[in-house]
């Protein structure tokens, strides 16, 4: 379960880490304006030259797209989840057991779609990349957003070991390429408190047999304080920007 008690007891440690990325990105970033692009949702579509022109308009755009729509549905189940969470009728359930599995059972979608929801990649690429001093990327492929494991791991994490340290270290304690495609694969079971992971020959790096239900409770609730840092920060900065 998510409780206030993991809530509390990790709550500095991910503000710290999501904080360390944000500021990074800000004082490192090579043009002033950088930052409202990762905030405004900046992207290039490859409309055809034609289009363009009876269109006037440009590739370049700020803003609302599919991409963003896709990330909302995702907010909303999130949201969804906390409401079941905090539901006052919990005290009254009799088999508490089948329903912390219940909830287990969300918790495990939740994280995947976490990690495959292309907005927040989309966003920790460029906040990476401002990190390190790099132009905001606006052409992001979808085969490049698809490629996960490549992209959290090697392109937003590994550059950022000695200048973003908290944030990079925190990776390591969240993101787990075995479990997210356990879960899409419905590889796993529940049993004696673990979920147990039944893909570990599916790939020579995969290392975990099972993940204790204590572990996870951390796992999780980690990486929903770090979706809501991520939104502390976007609305810290972009009144930043507009004040």
């Amino acid at each position: 379960m998510l409780t206030e008690e993991s809530i509390e007891k990790y709550d500095a440690e991910v503000r710290e880490a999501i904080n360390d990325l944000w500021d990074n990105a800000y004082k490192n970033q090579k043009h002033e304006n950088d930052l409202v692009l990762v905030i405004a949702n900046g992207s290039r579509n490859n409309y055809p030259i034609e289009t363009l022109k009876r269109l006037n308009i440009t590739n370049y755009q700020i803003g609302h797209d599919f991409v963003h729509f896709r990330y909302s549905s995702f907010y909303d189940f999130i949201n969804q989840y906390k409401r079941v969470r905090d539901d006052k009728e919990y005290e009254s359930i009799e088999n508490k057991e089948l329903y912390n599995e219940l909830m287990i059972q969300m918790q495990l979608l939740l994280y995947m779609k976490f990690w495959e929801t292309d907005l927040i990649l989309k966003r920790l690429y460029n906040l990476s990349r401002l990190v390190q001093g790099k132009d905001y990327l606006w052409d992001i492929s979808q085969q490049t957003l698809n490629d996960r494991r490549t992209l959290v791991k090697t392109t937003i994490q590994e550059p950022l070991r000695d200048i973003c340290s908290k944030f990079a270290a925190f990776i390591d304690e969240i993101y787990s390429r075995q479990l997210r495609n356990a879960i899409a694969h419905s590889q796993y079971y529940l049993m004696f408190e673990e979920i147990h992971l039944t893909n570990k020959e599916k790939n020579k790096y995969y290392q975990l047999n099972s993940i204790s239900f204590k572990r996870w409770e951390e796992i999780f609730t980690k990486v929903i304080l770090m979706h809501n840092y991520m939104i502390d920060n976007f609305n810290s900065y972009h009144e930043l920007y507009v004040s």
